[in-house]
């Protein structure tokens, strides 16, 4: 296997036609405050990656089974999982059912913590840039996806709304956010990447869900 990639929360190996993605320990969050929406690793907490990558596993399957395609294949330990090669397009699908985050400090002053959205907004994936906001029209202008494959891109993130909102809701929990990537495998998009306490936030009576927390509800 070769190293590909060097993230903050896991590394990603090639190996023939397949990635295998290790998940770290690794914490995301703002300054000294863990929060899944940051960019900076402020430490770790031993059991963190492996309790991720479970959940990426029940999230990938619980989504295949209701006909969203994605690139995972399977689990190989506690650390590791393989993935389908695809190509990856360099942005952020984010679906907002409250505004919490970046969202609040973003429009301070214009809208209420918690309150309801509903909404997609892309961001584009570059760190060195900080993950802007960008607009449909200059994802297509700039050659970064196309006009259809951006309608895919929504269309798929409100159905996997959809599957989320109705999961937590049967376990009396609240999903405020999460983030999608998309990638290209013969000619189809593929959801990429990972779907975890890492990409998304869960409250339960107004309270986040640790990761140790998510993969409780999980099983």
């Amino acid at each position: 296997m070769r190293l590909i990639y060097r993230g903050k929360t896991k590394n990603v190996y090639e190996d023939g036609p397949y990635l295998i993605f290790y998940f770290k320990d690794s914490l995301l969050g703002f300054g000294d405050e863990e929060d899944t929406g940051g960019n900076e690793v402020i430490g770790e907490r031993k059991g963190k990656g492996s309790a991720v990558l479970k959940q990426a596993e029940f999230f990938f399957k619980l989504l295949e089974e209701h006909g969203i395609k994605t690139h995972f294949v399977e689990r190989l330990d506690e650390r590791r999982a393989r993935f389908l090669k695809a190509e990856k397009i360099p942005l952020e699908v984010i679906y907002r059912f409250k505004a919490y985050g970046s969202f609040l400090r973003r429009y301070c002053g214009w809208v209420e913590p918690l309150q309801e959205l509903n909404i997609v907004e892309f961001t584009l994936k570059d760190d060195s840039l900080g993950d802007p906001l960008i607009t449909e029209e200059a994802i297509e202008r700039l050659g970064i996806a196309s006009a259809e494959e951006i309608r895919q891109m929504k269309e798929t993130t409100k159905k996997v709304a959809k599957i989320l909102r109705e999961f937590f809701s049967s376990k009396a929990l609240d999903i405020i956010d999460f983030k999608l990537e998309f990638g290209r495998r013969e000619r189809r998009l593929l959801v990429i990447d990972e779907i975890s306490g890492d990409t998304m936030r869960v409250m339960r009576n107004g309270k986040l869900l640790s990761q140790e927390e998510l993969l409780e509800v999980i099983g």
